[in-house]
């Protein structure tokens, strides 16, 4: 009796049965389509949602050679450490605790005694070379586009008594 029951409700409704099992079939592979977009654009790797900056590169050795890096192209997601050590042979200590590198030598060119490598920045307010205060793994090129690596020797850890990297250059002690 139900068995029969059933068949003259679903008898009599196929029309209504079928184009709700079409809606139920339709809205189900909408949303797979809808989730599958979704995860297309949302899964795309770091690299095609880095875009690249331009950045000025100045190396001094402080004997009168220099070697500028113009207009490099660099990602934006990289530091000046990573820049350096791809423009440069770098030898540097790295400190975990301080997640920071410690340059020691740039293209063969060694710390020695007083004789360091200082790393620079333009402050694009004053348009004057300032000593960073940070090193180069915090140095990111959302801030400043034009840096330098010179190689000099001081007496002073004070940093406002040390040469800006480009000789008669403007420097200030703070950005």
């Amino acid at each position: 009796m139900r068995l029969r029951l059933a068949s003259n409700i679903i008898g009599g409704h196929k029309a209504l049965f079928a184009i709700l099992f079409l809606v139920g079939v339709g809205i189900v592979a909408f949303q797979a389509g809808a989730y599958y977009y979704y995860q297309k654009s949302s899964a795309c790797p770091d690299p095609c949602r880095v875009s690249t900056l331009m950045v000025e590169t100045l190396i001094n050795y402080g004997n009168g050679t220099s070697h500028w890096f113009n207009e490099t192209d660099v990602r934006s997601d990289w530091n000046f450490y990573q820049l350096t050590s791809s423009v440069a042979r770098v030898q540097a200590t790295y400190y975990p605790s301080a997640s920071e590198h410690l340059i020691t030598g740039i293209n063969g060119v060694q710390s020695i005694g007083q004789y360091f490598w200082s790393l620079w920045a333009v402050c694009e307010n004053s348009k004057a070379w300032f000593a960073t205060n940070v090193g180069a793994d915090a140095i990111h090129f959302t801030t400043y586009h034009t840096l330098a690596w010179y190689y000099q020797a001081t007496n002073s850890q004070d940093s406002s008594k040390w040469d800006p990297p480009v000789p008669g250059a403007a420097k200030v002690n703070v950005c």
